[in-house]
């Protein structure tokens, strides 16, 4: 479920996409630095959005290096990184465990689970660094698991579950941002459920699996989706985020969309051959 919280990069400066590719850089090598290289694989920009969020709200102090590395050899390129990125790479492993394990479970295909089993350890250690947040995520996922099992027709039900581990994911520690950094981050992950929701249907009908969106018309799903945006930016502008304000609206405002945009376009093009 992860790639949905992502940059419209025709949208962004020069300055702006230097900015965002410094962040997922430095969110890479903090995780190769914590959790080894095969961690790297599960790099994503939703947790970038995480790091982006965070810093621009605490303004940790933050470290600019330039160096070239596995996936860029021959240039070198700047990235930063602070502690935020420490604590978005360890939720990273987390969620990226339990997100493998599902698609082992969705589609019985041997590489998540074999990839599941090469984090298993780092897992492990994350999960004692972070016992009370780690119990309320697998509570969470457990509730979820039993919805989608059960075929739950409600969408709200699973769409709060999953909102509930993002909210979790959003409180890096208990202060006086806890409660809406909470209210945001779950606000933002009912929305990942129900796009990811939107977008696997066709499929999920074909393959037989569980899709809380069913029983509703594919028509409903844009004003669906946009209100449940309209409430997580609400959630955002409680939040006095100014580092990167113009970046981190250019993906709530317009990169959350792409890939719905992306799918319906390609789909209007099937239709017209």
């Amino acid at each position: 479920m992860f790639g949905y919280i992502v940059a419209n990069v025709d949208k962004l400066t020069p300055e702006e996409k230097k900015r965002y590719r410094g962040c997922y850089c430095g969110l890479c090598k903090v995780l190769g630095d914590r959790h080894g290289l095969i961690s790297r694989m599960t790099l994503n920009y939703d947790m970038t959005f995480l790091v982006l969020c965070l810093s621009s709200l605490y303004e940790p102090k933050t470290t600019v290096k330039t160096e070239r590395c596995m996936m860029h050899p021959l240039k070198p390129h700047e990235y930063w990184q602070n502690d935020v990125s420490a604590y978005a790479a360890d939720m990273n492993i987390v969620l990226s465990y339990y997100n493998l394990l599902d698609d082992w479970k969705d589609d019985k295909k041997a590489l998540p689970l074999l990839e599941s089993r090469l984090l298993e350890q780092e897992f492990q250690k994350t999960v004692a660094r972070y016992p009370d947040k780690s119990a309320v995520i697998q509570k969470s996922l457990g509730k979820l698991s039993s919805m989608e099992t059960s075929g739950e027709i409600n969408p709200d039900l699973p769409a709060n579950c999953f909102g509930d581990i993002m909210g979790e994911v959003f409180v890096p520690k208990q202060d006086e941002f806890s409660e809406k950094l909470r209210a945001f981050g779950k606000s933002l992950g009912r929305f990942i459920y129900i796009m990811d929701a939107c977008l696997d249907l066709e499929s999920d009908i074909r393959k037989e699996r569980y899709n809380p969106m069913t029983m509703h018309s594919s028509e409903d799903f844009p004003s669906v989706l946009n209100l449940m945006m309209a409430d997580c930016t609400e959630r955002y502008k409680q939040l006095p985020m100014d580092r990167d304000q113009n970046l981190i609206e250019n993906i709530l405002y317009s990169g959350v969309w792409t890939r719905l945009v992306s799918k319906n376009k390609k789909r209007n093009e099937r239709l017209k051959t």
